[in-house]
């Protein structure tokens, strides 16, 4: 009896450590992705004398549907799930970009490789930036990695007529 409680006490303590192991291998969760992300960014932005940046809900969305279209297609690309402009269109920015990755295993390996990149690096540090969205997504044996970062939301003035124009936010359509 003594050697069987023995034993199932130590099939206990290898699938718990079993479990701590896995666990800490599992990608954290959206919002501590996030929280990480706008610390280390933030902080690099500061760096160089720009703004901190804040998470954006609708921004972590089109970064999580980036990160997953690619790990899917086990593909990187900035088109896998449509093009950038059709996907940012409806967040009404007025300014974005994006960088993506593959291969990389975490937050701090991705953010030195794009440090290191001259065109992700000129994103992480492009002005009127105050917003971020960041997903990554594992497929194919990869992780892939999708950063959104973008201004303020727009705010467009209302569609109205002028007396034979019409106004449509900055730009005028023809008259009619």
């Amino acid at each position: 009896m003594g050697v069987f409680y023995m034993a199932h006490s130590a099939k206990k303590i290898i699938l718990l450590a079993t479990g701590l192991v896995l666990g800490s291998l599992l990608p954290a969760s959206a919002d501590d992705l996030g929280s990480s992300a706008q610390g280390a960014i933030s902080s690099y932005r500061k760096q160089h004398g720009l703004s901190g940046v804040t998470v954006d809900p609708a921004l972590m969305q089109l970064a999580r549907q980036q990160a997953s279209a690619m790990a899917r297609a086990n593909t990187m690309s900035h088109d896998v799930g449509g093009s950038f402009a059709s996907r940012i269109g409806g967040a009404s920015r007025n300014i974005a970009a994006e960088n993506i990755a593959m291969g990389t295993k975490d937050l701090s390996s991705t953010l030195t490789m794009w440090k290191h990149s001259s065109g992700h690096n000129a994103n992480l540090l492009k002005g009127g930036v105050s917003r971020i969205g960041i997903a990554s997504a594992n497929g194919g044996g990869r992780t892939y990695w999708a950063l959104i970062l973008a201004g303020s939301v727009e705010r467009r003035p209302p569609l109205t007529l002028v007396g034979h124009r019409r106004a449509a936010g900055p730009r005028t359509l023809p008259e009619w």
